[in-house]
């Protein structure tokens, strides 16, 4: 069974998301992330991620010290048979993570200017 290809994590506004990649087989191959947080130093399942179909998984509650450093793994599994894991390069949510611009909104009230800052979505 071929491992899964181009592992990526992204994260925009603290949501968090692995990718990645598979080649087309003829079984509908299911995948298997875990999580390797620094302070535990070993991979625990991902619950949602178990035996998902997709080829991403959200692992925003996942992450809760955002300066701490963390791995992610993903296998492929078909049938009875299963890849290795390959794992992502150390991702920490405060240096890899983006926060987009916050919204804006100007109104006039009177010889007023009001300034509504929205934080992003």
């Amino acid at each position: 069974v071929p491992p899964p290809t181009e592992i990526v994590v992204k994260s925009e506004n603290l949501k968090t998301l692995l990718h990645w990649q598979y080649p087309p087989v003829s079984e509908t191959p299911h995948f298997i992330v875990e999580i390797k947080p620094y302070n535990s130093g070993s991979y625990k399942p991902i619950a949602t991620c178990v035996n998902t179909s997709a080829h991403f998984c959200d692992i925003s509650g996942e992450i809760c010290d955002l300066y701490s450093s963390h791995w992610l793994q993903v296998k492929a599994v078909i049938g009875s048979q299963e890849s290795e894991f390959v794992e992502t390069n150390e991702f920490i949510l405060q240096r890899h993570g983006k926060i987009g611009p916050p919204k804006l909104n100007l109104s006039r009230h009177g010889n007023k200017i009001v300034v509504d800052i929205y934080e992003p979505v």
